[in-house]
């Protein structure tokens, strides 16, 4: 690859990741509008972007126990644990929603 295909590629992936953080950005204005189905699908959005968006599956882990699908928010939580095993927030979420 030389400098200018490298350059090139360096652009694209920026842009792509401008392009999630702005559709989660949107899905965060749905959420705190109530409008829980539009968040989830600007989530769901993201992660179609990018499978390993650790923000999306947080934001559609929150939202979805939101809306008490408790299945679908244990599986956005795992999904953070499984690609940053570390993160407080997810594991939070998750073992309580295992506990129920």
């Amino acid at each position: 690859m030389n400098g200018d295909n490298s350059q090139e590629l360096e652009k694209k992936l920026a842009q792509k990741k401008k392009d999630i953080d702005t559709i989660i950005e949107v899905g965060k204005f749905y959420f705190l509008n109530q409008k829980f189905d539009e968040a989830v699908a600007e989530y769901k959005k993201a992660i179609a972007l990018d499978s390993k968006c650790i923000d999306a599956y947080y934001n559609l882990g929150i939202t979805l126990e939101a809306i008490s699908d408790q299945d679908g928010a244990r599986d956005a939580f795992a999904k953070v644990i499984a690609l940053e095993p570390g993160n407080k927030g997810a594991l939070e979420h998750y073992d309580r929603l295992v506990e129920k």
